[in-house]
């Protein structure tokens, strides 16, 4: 059984779980850092297999090998109850965990977040969309460029560098075919969970706050939707004050 590496700031008696995206690993969450409570929460900032601090763990990639890995770790941990946060990818993997744990997760945060339908494409642009990944034509600079109009190219230099490097080659096509490929939405629907979504007003149109809100409205009744209004993508990395306190508040809800 492989065990996946992860960063652990705090000592706090709420534990936190926190999930990076696809083009990045557990450093996408090095900015706000300094603003976490570590007095209340333990956070714990897993890079999976592939990626970051575990980029040597080699898998299938898939959901069930994500969540199994997640679960593991939990158990390894010794956590009974615990916070999830889930960024853009692995938003997918945090639905289906606090699904499969329904229990034990006292709240969702999800970051900039995918539907728990996945990402719906054509199969001719899917196999056309992962061939560009495999044969690395550009797709990371697409994205980089569309999401950072706003921003300078040292910005958009840093964010393709680690992009490329993160992770390796199939750790990337293997995620992007999950959140592609899994659609768990009339399992999930009704969840009582306390979801909150951050989404950044800048993003791609397919994160902007309206089209996020109808998406995911309909499976989760007790959601709370949060648009920072200075970040793109990444709010931890571009709002990183803003960032930590919203969850702050978010996780403490439940303890009031």
């Amino acid at each position: 059984m492989a065990e996946l590496n992860y960063k652990k700031i705090g000592e706090g008696s709420q534990s936190v779980i926190v999930m990076h995206e696809w083009m990045g690993d557990h450093t996408n969450y090095d900015a706000c850092i300094p603003y976490l409570d570590t007095e209340k929460f333990t956070f714990i900032f897993v890079d999976f297999r592939g990626y970051g601090l575990s980029k040597d763990i080699v898998g299938k990639y898939d959901l069930y090998e994500a969540c199994s890995d997640i679960k593991d770790l939990i158990l390894n941990l010794g956590l009974s109850r615990f916070h999830l946060v889930g960024h853009s990818m692995s938003s997918l993997i945090a639905q289906k965990l606090a699904f499969d744990l329904q229990e034990r997760v006292k709240t969702l945060i999800l970051v900039t977040p995918i539907p728990p339908t996945g990402i719906k494409m054509t199969p001719s642009a899917k196999e056309k969309l992962l061939i560009n990944v495999k044969e690395e034509n550009g797709v990371i600079e697409q994205v980089v460029e569309g999401a950072s109009k706003r921003y300078n190219t040292i910005w958009k230099d840093y964010r393709k560098e680690l992009a490329h490097n993160c992770s390796t080659l199939e750790a990337k096509l293997g995620y992007m075919n999950m959140y592609l490929s899994n659609d768990f939405s009339k399992d999930i629907k009704g969840l009582e969970t306390k979801v909150c979504v951050i989404v950044g007003k800048y993003d791609l149109p397919a994160f902007h706050k309206n089209s996020v809100q109808k998406q995911l409205i309909k499976y989760y009744p007790n959601l709370e939707l949060i648009e920072c209004m200075e970040a793109g993508h990444y709010p931890m990395i571009e709002c990183p004050v803003f960032f930590a306190n919203q969850i702050e508040k978010f996780m403490i809800k439940p303890l009031e």
